[in-house]
C-alpha cells in the first residue's frame, strides 16, 4: 500500500520545510517511563507492583494527556510542576503509596533532568538526512523552556534551521495559532510544510487545522488514519523524498 495516497490527506508538496516534533518523535526517556518508574518506586520499598500496573499506569497517562488541566501545562514552569507532580502522585497510589508526594517529588527531578533524555533510534540520521534533502528542518514541540539546551546538550540543535516551543511562543498545539507562529519563523507558507508527530490530537489534527499537511508517527499503524503513517522517524526521509522542493541554490 502507498501511504501517500490510501488516506484523505495524502503528502502533496513540495515542500521546503519539515516541522518535526520532539517528545517520543525525535527524543525519548530513557530508560523507558515505566521501567524507570519501577526503579525509583524500588527505592521506596514497593517490590511487588500490581501485575497490571503497565496497563493502570498507562490509562492513568491517557486520562491525563486528555483532562482540562493539560492544557497550557508546558507553558510555565509553575503550571508544569503542578500537572506532572499531579500525575505522579496519581501512579503512586496506584502502586500503593499512603502519601504519594514524596515519590511524585523524585520522578518530577528525574524526568525534568538532561540525562533522563536520549536521541531515538535513527533520529541523527534522518535529521541528517533531511538537512540533506535541502528541507529546512524546524523543531515543533510543546515543552518547557529547556527544551533548545536539551538538543544542544544531545547535539541535535546543530540539525535545526529553528525552534518553535509552547513555553517560547505562549501557545500549544494543536492550537491553529502554534502553526502560525511557527510559520511566521520559517518565513513559509502551509502548502510547502509538512508536519511530523507522535500525537494524533497535537501533531496530526494540530497540523491539519492550520492547513498543513502531516505524518504520524505510531508503531500501531492504524487503517483508518487519516495522513501517513510510520512506525519510526527513520522511516520519514524515504517518505517525503518524492515530495520534496528542488533546492533554492545552484547545484555545483
Amino acid at each position: 500500500m502507498n501511504p501517500t495516497t490510501q488516506c484523505p490527506h495524502p503528502l502533496r508538496g513540495p515542500y521546503d520545510t519539515a516541522f518535526v516534533d520532539i517528545g517520543e518523535t525525535v527524543v525519548h526517556i530513557h530508560p523507558p517511563f515505566l521501567e524507570t518508574v519501577l526503579a525509583i518506586a524500588a527505592d521506596f520499598r514497593i517490590k511487588h507492583p500490581p501485575d497490571d500496573f503497565e496497563q493502570r499506569a498507562t490509562k492513568i497517562w491517557r486520562q491525563d494527556v486528555h483532562a482540562s488541566r493539560s492544557r497550557g501545562h508546558s507553558l510555565t514552569t509553575s503550571a508544569s510542576s503542578h500537572y506532572w507532580h499531579t500525575h505522579y502522585a496519581r501512579i503512586g497510589a496506584l502502586l500503593g503509596m499512603s502519601d504519594p508526594r514524596p515519590f511524585s517529588k523524585v520522578l518530577y527531578r528525574r524526568f525534568s533532568s538532561f540525562e533522563a533524555y536520549q536521541p531515538m533510534p535513527g533520529a541523527v540520521d534522518t535529521l541528517r538526512a533531511l538537512n540533506r534533502l535541502g528541507l529546512r528542518v524546524v523543531a515543533a514541540s510543546n515543552w518547557e523552556g529547556w527544551l533548545g539546551r536539551l538538543l544542544a546538550l544531545l547535539d541535535l540543535e546543530r540539525f535545526f534551521a529553528a525552534q518553535v516551543v509552547s513555553a517560547d511562543i505562549g501557545v500549544e498545539k494543536p492550537d491553529r495559532l502554534f502553526f502560525e507562529r511557527g510559520l511566521a519563523i520559517a518565513g513559509t507558507e502551509p502548502n510547502r510544510v509538512v508536519h511530523v508527530g507522535d500525537g494524533f490530537e497535537p501533531d496530526v489534527q494540530g497540523a491539519l487545522g492550520a492547513g498543513i499537511d502531516a505524518v504520524w508517527v505510531s508503531q500501531a499503524r492504524p487503517h483508518d488514519s487519516p495522513v501517513p503513517v510510520i512506525a519510526s522517524i527513520a522511516e520519514l526521509p524515504d517518505l517525503i523524498r518524492p515530495h520534496v522542493a528542488p533546492p533554492s541554490w545552484p547545484l555545483p
